[in-house]
């Protein structure tokens, strides 16, 4: 798989496009430099500037020689004279990639004098984002959002209460999800577990036996060392049987495994475990690769550089559509005895005061219907946030493997239910750093979390 494929430059270009478009990026402008766009969305410098080659073709950008890139100053923008739908939306997000577009064509073909327009903001800077748009006049109609956003909205404006106009979507919904979002205003239009996805092809060309529904841990880290290797026979390790990833919502899913709450009473014993297991991998069996925290995205996976990772079914539908080389199959969690899934979605709101409050909650009931549902299942491999839709397409047992049902998913729970309090979970990660390197101890970090945990109980 080539690493700069065009489905990543021209997605860039069409986020910066319509930022320049609807007018929330003004000619004369600058646009955010190379190293800025690369970090926040993600990308290498060369997708970066594929993408700003093409919109300087188009004539839509100038570049200034030692100052930047700047929105064409003769641009002249047409009013439209249809009725606009603004979506505001995190990016990169494998949802608004994948499924909007298929979502907005069929809405449209509804309500052919409605323009859907999505505008993708950065996913670390998207509230501040979403407030610069409305200073500048380009109120949301709706917004789309991960579970870490509705963690950070906290100040993000008021929103509509959803509970009633779409009262007979929440009844399609999961209980688990229906109780998760009941105070929230926001509505899932998809979700997924956490789970352990494997590379049938890196097991079979290593002879190592493929993980069965009751594997045990020992099991894991015997076929993780197998797969442990230097391929090249320059003495440095380029495969290894696990990648990990320090982002809160991967690791958190070997604590709620061995029993921790994160929450009143949490177990000393069970933490620990969990922490040094983790560097157990990492520095003392040296069967994992630790990756950046931002990268969830797992291209050593796809690249087949690690054999075993933790994802989601919204991610994997990401993959797929870069054109995986192999089909990823799903393993048990040998990692402790809990069943209690860690939950991502992905969600939609309406601010309070948007332009088009009855056509916004129509696309809203749009997407949520049973056929638009099944379509993104069927057709995207995205599981559906309605329970009729996930058991009339996936089978069984695949539903078992994902723990999406009723009851290992009553077990479950959102990063929002888990660490509610924003400055607690920017806490967490940044105390991190030093356990992630190897350089503090698991029993110090277990300590200094459940300090951190006592004091946010005290002040609730």
């Amino acid at each position: 798989m080539r690493r700069e494929n065009e489905f990543r430059y021209t997605q860039l270009a069409s986020i910066l496009r319509e930022q320049i478009i609807s007018g929330y990026i003004k000619p004369g402008e600058f646009i955010l430099s190379e190293n800025d766009l690369c970090r926040y969305y993600g990308m290498s410098r060369t997708s970066v500037r594929k993408s700003l080659d093409n919109l300087l073709k188009e004539g839509l950008i100038v570049k200034k020689a030692g100052l930047g890139t700047i929105v064409s100053p003769d641009l002249i923008i047409d009013e439209p004279g249809t009725k606009v739908l603004r979506i505001l939306a995190t990016s990169p997000s494998h949802f608004m990639d994948i499924c909007m577009p298929m979502i907005i064509e069929e809405f449209q073909k509804h309500y052919p004098n409605v323009k859907v327009k999505c505008l993708g903001f950065p996913t670390e800077e998207f509230w501040e984002s979403v407030r610069a748009s409305n200073e500048l006049g380009l109120q949301a109609d709706i917004i789309l959002v991960g579970d870490r956003q509705l963690i950070e909205m906290e100040d993000a404006g008021p929103f509509i209460d959803l509970k009633e106009p779409m009262k007979d979507i929440f009844q399609g919904l999961y209980p688990t999800l229906r109780s998760a979002f009941s105070s929230i205003k926001a509505i899932p239009v998809t979700f997924s577990s956490v789970y352990l996805v494997y590379n049938p092809n890196l097991f079979q060309k290593y002879n190592v036996p493929l993980p069965k529904h009751d594997w045990t841990r020992e099991d894991f880290l015997r076929a993780a060392q197998l797969l442990t290797m230097d391929t090249d026979s320059d003495g440095i390790v380029d495969q290894y049987g696990f990648a990990l990833s320090p982002a809160i919502n991967r690791w958190t899913m070997f604590a709620l495994q061995n029993g921790v709450n994160f929450k009143e009473d949490v177990q000393r014993e069970a933490l620990v475990k969990t922490l040094t297991f983790l560097h157990d991998l990492l520095y003392r069996y040296r069967i994992a690769t630790l990756l950046p925290k931002q990268q969830l995205n797992l291209e050593v996976f796809i690249r087949e550089k690690a054999a075993m990772v933790l994802t989601t079914a919204i991610e994997l539908a990401g993959w797929r559509n870069e054109k995986l080389q192999f089909e990823p199959r799903v393993a048990s969690m040998p990692f402790g005895d809990t069943q209690a899934p860690l939950l991502i979605a992905n969600a939609m709101m309406i601010p309070e005061g948007c332009n088009d409050e009855e056509m916004a909650i129509r696309f809203l009931k749009f997407a949520l219907s049973y056929e638009i549902q099944e379509k993104i299942s069927r057709n995207k491999h995205f599981l559906s946030v309605l329970e009729s839709v996930n058991e009339a397409i996936w089978d069984k047992t695949t539903l078992l493997s994902l723990n999406i049902v009723n009851d290992r998913l009553s077990n479950s729970r959102f990063l929002n239910e888990i660490f509610p309090d924003l400055g607690m979970l920017e806490e967490i990660e940044s105390e991190m750093a030093l356990y992630w390197a190897g350089l503090e101890s698991a029993n110090h970090f277990a300590d200094w979390l459940l300090g951190m945990i006592a004091r946010q109980e005290k002040k609730g």
